[in-house]
């Protein structure tokens, strides 16, 4: 049963002119929530929307600001961490959400990491999916000034592990790159691919100039030899994602800490909102996770991590509460006599036309005649 329409929502519903106010979605019709950690995340993430909604108020103690919208047949609540990063924010800001929109059922954190090369084929521009969160952090102080790391495995819930693993198989037999590249033109025509080359230097390499803002300086004999691709299309990796409460920019710990959990990727929000929330971490992969990290290419791995987020959403199948709000029509048309003139009493055709609607008590019903049924 939807929850009880307040006067704030009908004055919301009112005003918006995109959508019927009869179906204008309240807040126990979102299911899906997207969270990311930066602004730019956030502004790529709201172009994969099919449509967005006017916002809706907050519960009492929420502080989020959120966007509101529908991709396919799923009502998405998206938001954006409070300018500070890291697990303890991410898991305040994912609390949050459940007291204003209690019925999500699956979370997705999208947004950039750093890439961990030594332990596959990346490069800048990819997508790493996190099968399994790693927290590096965590763990023991013992003596000598040694830490020994404790992390726990967490997994997001096996209704998003079932999507991942449906949208793989699709992968298996069509390039992946391909649709994504197809989805960056379509939603954001304005982005394009860095011009700037993708350069991995060697793990024990600094970066030559503290400070600056390119790897001008650096030296060039120092890059670390691998495979050359012969496309630019992203390519999506699955597996670890390492997650701390702070920023990996060192080339040597980096290769350290992924050779111990097998990581593909480092980031800092994943891990705090999993004790809340069995989250799916979708990271497009920005920097190598060392000295020589700088944000140009930010805004396309952001926007290649949000692609792959979209196309998960199409292949998650509506909840049975979504389902159960579907309003059903007959399809009508008009049979004409033999004088070929159009009979005035409409039939039904027998196949049905399924609309989803944010509520089916919202809309009339009708029954397998062409006489409509008295609303419910």
């Amino acid at each position: 049963m939807s929850p009880k329409r307040t006067r704030e929502d009908e004055e919301l519903a009112a005003s918006n002119p995109k959508r019927p106010r009869s179906s204008f979605p309240v807040h126990g019709d979102y299911e899906i929530a997207w969270i990311c950690a930066l602004s730019l995340e956030l502004a790529t993430s709201r172009a994969m929307l099919d449509e967005e909604y006017l916002p809706l108020p907050n519960e009492p103690g929420d502080d989020n600001a959120y966007v509101l919208g529908r991709i396919g047949p799923h009502n998405v609540v998206m938001t954006c961490l409070p300018g500070q990063y890291g697990t303890n924010n991410a898991a305040i800001v994912a609390t949050n959400l459940k007291r204003s929109f209690p019925n999500i059922r699956a979370t997705l954190m999208v947004g950039i990491g750093g890439g961990c090369p030594s332990q596959a084929d990346l490069y800048l521009g990819d997508v790493v999916v996190g099968t399994r969160v790693m927290q590096y952090d965590m763990g023991k102080a013992l003596r000598g000034g040694h830490f020994q790391e404790t992390a726990i495995p967490k997994t997001p819930a096996p209704l998003l592990n079932s999507a991942v693993s449906n949208l793989r198989s699709r992968y298996d037999s069509h390039p992946s790159g391909d649709r994504i590249t197809s989805l960056l033109r379509s939603r954001l025509p304005d982005l394009s691919r860095p011009g700037r080359p993708d350069r991995l230097f060697r793990a024990s390499y600094e970066h030559r100039t503290p400070g600056a803002l390119t790897c001008d300086d650096c030296d060039l004999k120092e890059l670390q030899s691998r495979a050359y691709r012969l496309s630019d299309e992203p390519k999506i990796h699955y597996g670890v994602i390492a997650s701390a409460n702070r920023v990996m920019r060192n080339g040597e710990e980096r290769d350290r800490i992924a050779m111990r959990y097998s990581a593909l990727c480092f980031e800092m929000e994943a891990a705090g909102m999993m004790d809340n929330v069995q989250c799916l971490p979708i990271r497009g992969i920005c920097d190598y996770s060392d000295s020589h990290k700088d944000k140009v290419w930010q805004d396309y791995a952001a926007a290649t991590a949000a692609t792959y987020a979209r196309e998960l959403l199409e292949v998650l199948p509506p909840s049975s509460r979504t389902l159960g709000q579907a309003t059903t029509y007959i399809k009508i048309t008009r049979e004409r006599d033999t004088t070929g003139n159009a009979n005035p009493l409409p039939k039904p055709l027998p196949s049905l036309v399924i609309m989803l609607t944010g509520d089916a008590n919202r809309w009339p019903r009708f029954g397998t005649s062409a006489t409509p049924a008295k609303k419910p």
